[in-house]
């Protein structure tokens, strides 16, 4: 839904055609999440299809086939697009469980197999996470100041990934203070001093 309606608040602003809105929907969004153009077109003739956008002749189209000069439609939004936007611009979304996280299902299975390196995986992982972290505040800081559409949907990403971050250090101390406490009590450690990795 969020491609849909964001195209309907670029439309919102004026009719445009088809790459015109992949452009401005990228450039909104800091290009955190680029639309391949065949989804862009889908995503219109849905719109259309519902009553929610129309193809408008504009300019140096021909008026029988709303296509201009270089065989491009240009899209309009309707009455019915405009009230769809209002409904999402004033609908709270409500925070549901994210979809499946490779890492949390990786973390939570090594955790079942005592010859995997659990922490080796965590660690791995902070590694990775953290380069990201670096990338996209490069990118927030490359950033033009007026450019707020932008800077808040990095900022976005990289509260996310700090947060991937926090969880990480929280998992590594939980697992750490299992296997002290295996160790305190005489058990058998959840997971042994020497440890394999998996590749």
């Amino acid at each position: 839904m969020s491609v849909r309606n964001g195209l309907l608040a670029l439309l919102a602003e004026s009719p445009k055609y088809g790459f015109q809105l992949k452009k401005e929907f990228e450039d909104a969004t800091g290009a955190l999440w680029p639309l391949n153009v065949g989804q862009v077109y889908t995503t219109l003739n849905r719109l259309v299809r519902d009553g929610q956008v129309v193809t408008d002749s504009g300019h140096g189209a021909d008026p029988a086939t709303n296509v201009g000069d270089e065989g491009q439609k240009r899209y309009r939004i309707t009455e019915a697009g405009r009230d769809e936007l209002r409904d999402w611009f004033g609908t709270a979304r409500p925070r549901l469980a994210p979809e499946r996280d490779e890492v949390v299902i990786k973390i939570a299975m090594s955790l079942r197999d005592r010859t995997i390196d659990t922490l080796g995986i965590i660690a791995d992982q902070r590694r990775s996470t953290t380069e990201t972290l670096q990338r996209f505040t490069r990118a927030r800081s490359r950033g033009e100041p007026d450019d707020l559409g932008r800077r808040i949907a990095l900022d976005a990403v990289v509260a996310s990934i700090s947060a991937e971050l926090h969880w990480l250090d929280q998992a590594e101390e939980l697992l750490t203070a299992s296997t002290e406490s295996h160790h305190a009590a005489g058990a058998r450690p959840a997971q042994p001093p020497t440890r394999r990795r998996n590749r």
